[in-house]
C-alpha cells in the first residue's frame, strides 16, 4: 500500500524523497565506544524494517554484525549516498557505491583499509551479456525490451580495481569474473537463502505427476534471467508445464502475452510470498527448477526453491550455483534448453526423488543463513590479514 501511494505522488517529489533517504547515515548502529571505526556503504532499509522479499536485507545486517563483532564502532550508509562524508576517521569501509570513489580521489585515505562486496558478477560482464540477451529477443521479437536486462549504471571502476579485497558472492565462477579485472584477493561468498518450508516432507508428499511440472522463480529483469527462453520451449511441448513466479514487467508481457496467457501449459503467478501455502504448493507440484540466467552472484531465489522443496536445478552456469546434482543449460538458445529439459525427462521418479534430497542437503549445508555469517566473518578477517 505504502509503495502504490508513493508511486501517486509527483515524479519531482519522489526523487527528493529518495535522495533524503539515500544520504542517511546510521552512526554506530550498535551504539559501542570501540577505537577502530567502519563504514558500511550497501542498502539501509534492512536497519528499519524486517522483510523476506530479498536475502540482501540478511546479508546487510550480517556485515554490520560481523564488523561489530571484529571490533569496530559501525556506521551505515546507502551506497547511492551523494552527500560529503569524512572518511578520515574511517579504519575500513566495506561494500560498494560512491563513497569508494571519493576514498581514492582523497589524500586522507592512505591509512583506509577497503573491501568490495559484489553481490553479482563483475559488472563488466553483467552489462555485456544482459544486452547480448536483449538483442536475441530483439531478433526474435522486432522490439527493444531493454528493462527486461539487468544493467548497473554505474560501473564503480574504483570498487573493483583500487581495493584491498573483494568478496563475490556467489561461486568461484562468479569470483572468477571479478579476477579477470584484478589481480587482488577475491574470495568466494556461498549465497544465503531463506528458509521457510520442510523440504522433507515435501520431497516426500510429491506425486509421479509433478515429473512433468517445471517452476521458473525469480526477480525482475526476465530475459536477463532467461525467461524468454523457457517460454520458447514450453509454448512449443504442451505435454510439460511450465509455473512462473516473478515480478510483472509490462513491455515484456505485452511482447509474450500469447506464451504467458494463452498457453494451456503455462501459468503466471506473479510475486509468491514464501512463507505462504501457495508457495508450498507450487514446491509440492513441481519436480525441476528452471534457470537459464545469463549472470547471477549466486541466485538465491534458485537456492530459495532448491533449500526449500529440493527442486532439481537446470541451470546455467552463470548463475554461481553448482550443487553437484544439477543439470547443465550449455548455452543461451532453444537447442541448449531443450537438450537439458530432454535430460529431465530421461530421469525415473527414483531417481528425481534421490536427485531432490541430494540437492536439498547441498543447499542446506553449504547455503544456510550460520554458513552465510560464518564464511564473511572469516573471508574479511582474511581479507584484513593480508593487506
Amino acid at each position: 500500500m505504502k509503495n502504490f501511494i508513493f508511486e501517486l505522488l509527483p515524479k519531482e517529489l519522489r526523487f527528493l524523497i529518495l535522495q533524503f533517504f539515500y544520504n542517511k547515515i546510521v552512526k554506530n548502529h550498535f551504539n559501542t565506544n570501540y577505537k577502530k571505526r567502519a563504514l558500511l556503504s550497501y542498502i539501509l532499509l534492512p536497519f528499519s524494517k524486517d522483510s523476506l522479499s530479498h536475502t540482501n536485507f540478511f546479508e546487510a545486517r550480517s556485515w554490520a554484525r560481523v564488523l561489530n563483532e571484529l571490533g569496530y564502532v559501525v556506521d551505515i550508509i546507502d551506497y547511492r549516498n551523494e552527500k560529503e562524508i569524512d572518511i578520515s576517521k574511517y579504519n575500513l569501509i566495506c561494500g560498494f557505491g560512491n563513497v569508494f570513489q571519493r576514498v581514492f580521489e582523497s589524500e586522507k585515505s592512505s591509512k583506509i583499509r577497503t573491501i568490495t562486496y559484489g553481490t553479482g558478477m563483475h559488472v563488466f560482464h553483467q552489462n555485456l551479456v544482459s544486452l547480448k540477451r536483449v538483442k536475441d529477443v530483439h531478433r526474435k521479437k522486432g522490439v527493444w525490451l531493454g528493462k527486461s536486462a539487468r544493467l548497473v549504471e554505474k560501473t564503480w571502476t574504483h570498487n573493483t580495481l583500487l581495493v584491498d579485497g573483494i568478496i563475490s558472492l556467489g561461486n568461484q565462477i562468479a569470483a572468477n569474473s571479478y579476477r579477470k579485472y584484478y589481480n587482488g584477493l577475491v574470495l568466494a561468498l556461498p549465497a544465503p537463502f531463506y528458509k521457510t518450508q520442510n523440504a522433507e516432507n515435501i520431497i516426500r508428499q510429491r506425486k509421479t505427476k509433478s515429473l512433468k511440472h517445471y517452476l521458473w522463480f525469480g526477480s525482475s529483469g526476465l530475459i536477463h534471467k532467461g525467461l524468454d527462453l523457457c517460454l520458447d520451449y514450453f509454448v512449443n511441448n504442451k505435454d510439460i508445464f511450465l509455473h512462473i513466479c516473478g515480478p510483472t514487467e509490462e513491455e515484456f508481457m505485452k511482447a509474450y502475452h500469447v506464451e504467458l496467457f494463452e498457453s494451456p501449459n503455462i501459468k503466471f503467478y506473479g510475486f509468491v510470498d514464501i512463507k505462504t501455502k501457495n508457495f508450498e504448493d507450487l514446491l509440492k507440484t513441481c519436480s525441476f527448477c528452471v534457470f537459464p540466467s545469463c549472470s547471477e552472484g549466486g541466485a538465491p531465489a534458485l537456492l530459495t526453491v532448491i533449500g526449500n522443496g529440493g527442486l532439481i536445478p537446470i541451470i546455467t552456469k552463470e548463475t554461481g550455483v553448482e550443487t553437484g546434482h544439477q543439470i547443465w543449460i550449455d548455452g543461451f538458445d532453444y537447442k541448449s534448453i531443450e537438450a537439458a529439459i530432454n535430460s529431465s525427462k530421461e530421469l525415473s521418479f527414483k531417481e528425481v526423488q534421490d536427485l531432490q534430497y541430494k540437492n536439498y542437503y547441498y543447499v542446506e549445508n553449504n547455503h544456510s543463513q550460520e554458513q552465510y555469517f560464518k564464511l564473511l566473518k572469516n573471508s574479511i578477517k582474511e581479507i584484513l590479514i593480508n593487506v
